[in-house]
């Protein structure tokens, strides 16, 4: 079974269609699957939507999904944003890391970044973030959990991902993209209804933070070689 983490803001209907469109494309392949929203805006009752969770504090990309996994029951968890769209067949993600003792993964879509990789049953194991990993959408299990611990909540939203992708490399598991599954990302959709300077401190403003726990992932990735 999987659980669908969202994150999403309800503060407008655009928004809401959003979320529910990505509700709505997951859930038309049929998965055994619970979808876990985890809301920081305005309370909104979403159609197929098993669990709300509800977040006053001051916004943390991590932390938002962290609450969405302490709900979680499912076998393989989705870390996902509210401007996704999922294609037929991505379902069997689950099947495909089982198969490929896979713990944490993700799945192709329309970024340009993605153009190098080859199309259908390959599986390209990397950190690299925007290609290998998405970060707006993740695969991962029980196993990569008891790894990592819970995501690093360092950052309030971009490098969220930058340092999921050195927690993997601290706790040596193992990040593959498969390449016969899409879900496209419609690119940042609530985060640029933001004001300018929430944008300046959820992106740039963050870099020189992320500059100095990279250096600490790394000193231990490096001792643990």
């Amino acid at each position: 079974m999987y659980d669908l983490i969202i994150i999403a803001k309800s503060s407008d209907p655009q928004l809401i269609a959003m979320t529910q469109q990505t509700i709505d494309t997951a859930r038309a392949d049929g998965a055994d699957m619970r979808v876990i929203v985890v809301e920081t805006g305005p309370y909104h009752k979403y159609r197929d939507c098993d669990v709300s969770v509800f977040y006053k504090e001051d916004f943390c990309y991590n932390h938002a999904l962290n609450l969405g996994l302490l709900e979680a029951k499912g076998d393989i968890h989705i870390l996902a944003n509210n401007d996704l769209v999922f294609r037929p067949g991505w379902s069997k993600v689950g099947d495909i890391m089982k198969a490929n003792n896979c713990h944490s993964a993700s799945v192709l879509s329309q970024d340009l970044r993605q153009k190098r990789f080859e199309r259908g049953e390959f599986l390209y194991e990397g950190y690299n973030v925007g290609s290998h990993i998405t970060g707006w959408l993740i695969f991962l299990d029980d196993y990569c959990l008891s790894k990592i611990g819970k995501l690093d909540e360092s950052f309030k939203f971009w490098y969220s991902d930058d340092v999921y992708a050195l927690q993997l490399r601290a706790a040596g598991v193992k990040h593959y993209l498969i390449c016969n599954c899409q879900v496209d990302h419609i690119t940042s959709q609530t985060l640029i209804k933001q004001s300018n300077h929430k944008k300046r401190a959820y992106q740039t403003g963050e870099y020189n933070k992320f500059k100095n726990i990279k250096r600490k992932y790394e000193s231990n990735i490096f001792k643990n070689a």
